[in-house]
């Protein structure tokens, strides 16, 4: 398997993590917040997020494909981030504390790429 092919089955998994874990969360606290579309792109942007550093000049002898398990920390980050927008509610903008939880779970995957040690190939 190639290496983008590689990257995607983590991406699928890391999906999947996230996915499983926060559809209760979404589905509870559908009376609380609204979910919006764009909100799915929390699937997305943190693994982006992460490889990019992982590409990056940053990682260059650094970090291998033995590092693939790294995304798991902010799948997991994902439904807690849900968990605190149904736990908020409607208090503050709905809109602003999406784009700031998401946000916040793009920084832990970049604080995630720097705190995690290169593992051995």
């Amino acid at each position: 398997m190639n290496e983008a092919g590689a990257i995607f089955l983590i991406w699928l998994m890391h999906a999947a993590v996230a996915i499983v874990s926060t559809a209760p969360v979404v589905l509870l606290g559908r009376k609380r917040v609204h979910w919006r579309p764009w909100e799915l792109t929390a699937l997305i942007l943190p693994f982006v997020v992460w490889t990019a550093l992982m590409f990056s000049p940053l990682a260059t002898g650094n970090k291998s494909l033995a590092n693939l398990g790294e995304p798991f920390y902010f799948a997991c980050a994902i439904p807690l981030a849900a968990l605190l927008r149904v736990g908020i509610g409607s208090r503050v903008p709905e809109s602003a504390c999406a784009a700031l939880l998401i946000g916040l779970v793009c920084t832990l995957a970049g604080v995630v790429f720097f705190l995690t040690p290169a593992l051995p190939e």
